[in-house]
């Protein structure tokens, strides 16, 4: 399509042809002479040259809308699938809120129970040292774990029960060793008991485990004297001074009244 410098230069030259020609062309009602036929041809171009300007000139430059440059839209059954990030895509058909907060909520459990079946494990591995070392009773277990690990406090009572279902904790048990181990080093039932108490055994257990165990306390304070003081003499071959020396020091290994005066 021309443009309007192109069709004012062929306007202008068609326009010399033209006046070329008149002088060419012969008067109205004369023969056409040779020069007639240059003048025909030249008038034939011109108008074969101005019908081309008429159709090339249909739309002008002044009359056409400016281009325009738009984006090609990308045809969508070429695209490829895109992993999304989205949450929605997590959220299931429906697309709804309620449906991301349930997605996530399940992405937290599990990263929840993960991480708690690993504190769980470790809190177990631990008590299974302390007790490979002695009887621990629950209370004793439970005040040494929570000073390793604060941050676990809530799982300890579940890992202590569970040591307890196994047979691997026993409050009984540890009971009964520990009054056996008080007697063979010579404390008296009154130390025992305090001792047992502060370890966190119930009443009910240090019952049991007196009563299992069965010492005879007099003879056990005897003895204890015996290897305090050398030969036990009779009551009265020793004094007043001495008798209440070896009987504050009974008093202090736990004996009762009744125990010390059977030993003395």
């Amino acid at each position: 399509m021309a443009d309007e410098p192109t069709t004012a230069a062929l306007r202008r030259a068609i326009k010399a042809i033209e006046e070329k020609s008149k002088g060419l062309k012969p008067p109205l009602g004369t023969n056409q002479s040779p020069s007639e036929g240059l003048w025909e041809k030249e008038s034939s171009q011109a108008s074969e040259i101005l019908a081309e300007i008429s159709v090339a000139g249909a739309s002008p430059a002044s009359n056409r809308k400016p281009f325009k440059q738009t984006r090609r839209r990308p045809n969508a059954s070429n695209l490829k699938a895109a992993p999304s990030t989205d949450l929605s895509d997590a959220a299931g058909p429906s697309g709804e809120p309620d449906d991301v907060e349930s997605a996530s909520r399940l992405l937290g459990e599990s990263d929840a129970a993960e991480v708690e079946a690993t504190a769980r494990a470790m809190l177990r591995r631990s008590a299974l040292n302390l007790l490979a070392q002695r009887e621990q009773t629950a209370f004793e277990l439970k005040q040494k774990l929570s000073r390793r690990f604060p941050e676990q406090a809530a799982l300890l009572d579940e890992v202590i029960e569970r040591l307890q279902e196994q047979g691997l904790q026993d409050d009984t048990r540890m009971a009964e060793a520990y009054v056996r181990y008080r007697v063979q080093r010579g404390q008296g039932p009154m130390k025992i008991r305090s001792e047992m108490m502060q370890k966190g055994l119930t009443g009910y257990d240090i019952d049991t485990a007196f009563r299992r165990q069965a010492p005879d306390w007099g003879a056990l304070a005897a003895t204890v004297l015996q290897k305090r003081f050398g030969e036990v003499a009779e009551s009265a071959s020793i004094d007043q001074k001495e008798r209440a020396k070896r009987s504050r020091f009974l008093q202090q290994r736990g004996f009762r009244y009744e125990h010390i005066s059977a030993a003395l």
